[in-house]
């Protein structure tokens, strides 16, 4: 039990040796009430048993010359079918979007100051956000069976507005509603061209590559990105979004619920490839996919690229909730280095 008398939720293990990456993860465990067991390698993490650990949270740091794939498979050989969280600061871009290729990963955070290629050495590291790491760790813990949307990412009381969207037509029209409320903010024209890109690629996801047949077949995903598409009552789509000063959030849920974690892996993997979209390279504003087909593939990365956090929500056949959120307090230069975190909730 905690000092304050709350009995934590679980436990975690975390595997560091970084002191400014311990205090901040310990802050953020103490937000999602779960208690922990330090090692300072995967080789020093005990035998467990499936559901001894809530999650365990991996410093890729502790050794910057072994692959990211190869350090999750020691934990996971260690810790059996238990939640990775993996955090970076040494050649963070790359390393964090390798270690998705081990299927136990479910959630990549950048150090604070590591998103610069530049970064070779943990020494000058600071630790993850800790506030983002504790909603991150609160939402898994919480396992919530509904579609969260921008609240939990909005201080408390952050009006939202809402748009159904059963079709193209409306998705254009909710894309420049969302933006002429961006502009009451004041936003530079590069962040701006972030929150379009991540409202429009969710939006399209959701209205060409969610829907599905009875069999589970796809109806749009083929279709140019040009043709009109008009969808059943039943697969309209839910779109929130809000700001509160200090970040932009933009949630769009689909009711389908088909998005697998394996799929998303294995589409932002692609971000390795020297063809696809820079990453973290000032957001993707003015890369969209608009005209052509390409799938939720092509989206997801854009969406990553541009967002500082993308939280997915899938609950199997029910629906998927994807959301964008955007740091846009302080220069546009600021946010793009905090990098980009994926969260899958699943």
């Amino acid at each position: 039990m905690s000092s304050s008398g709350l009995r934590s939720v679980g436990r975690a293990a975390i595997v560091s040796r970084h002191p400014s990456t311990l205090k901040h993860v310990a802050q953020a465990l103490a937000v999602a009430n779960l208690s922990s067991r330090q090692a300072i390698g995967p080789s020093f993490l005990p035998r467990s048993a499936r559901g001894e650990f809530e999650l365990v949270l991996l410093d890729l740091d502790i050794d910057p010359a072994t692959s990211p794939p190869e350090l999750c498979a020691q934990v996971g050989a260690a810790c059996k079918d238990t939640p990775i969280v993996v955090l970076a600061g040494v050649n963070a871009r790359h390393r964090l979007v390798q270690s998705l290729a081990h299927p136990d990963v479910v959630c990549v955070i950048p150090k604070i100051g590591a998103w610069s290629e530049s970064v070779t050495s943990e020494a000058k590291l600071e630790g993850p956000d800790e506030q983002a790491l504790g909603l991150a760790l609160r939402r898994r813990v919480e396992r919530s069976q509904q579609p969260q949307g921008p609240a939990p990412y909005l201080l408390t009381g952050t009006p939202l507005e809402e748009r159904v969207v059963g079709g193209s037509n409306d998705k254009d029209e909710t894309l420049a509603t969302i933006l002429a409320d961006a502009a009451r903010f004041g936003l530079s024209d590069e962040k701006v061209r972030r929150i379009e890109t991540v409202a429009d690629e969710l939006m399209l996801n959701a209205v060409y590559d969610a829907p599905r047949d009875e069999r589970g077949k796809t109806l749009h995903a083929d279709m140019d990105r040009r043709t009109p598409v008009v969808l059943a009552a039943q697969a309209q789509v839910r779109v929130r979004w809000g700001c509160d000063g200090s970040a932009f959030v933009v949630s769009v849920a689909d009711r389908f619920g088909a998005l697998e974690r394996a799929t998303v892996g294995a589409h932002i993997q692609r971000l390795l490839d020297a063809r696809s979209p820079r990453l973290g390279r000032g957001g993707a504003g003015g890369q969209q996919r608009s005209g052509v087909t390409g799938g939720a593939g092509l989206g997801l990365v854009l969406t990553y690229s541009a967002a500082n956090q993308l939280a997915l929500q899938v609950s199997r056949g029910r629906f998927t909730e994807a959301t964008a959120v955007l740091h846009v307090a302080g220069s546009n230069r600021a946010a793009v280095a905090r990098g980009s975190a994926l969260h899958i909730y699943d």
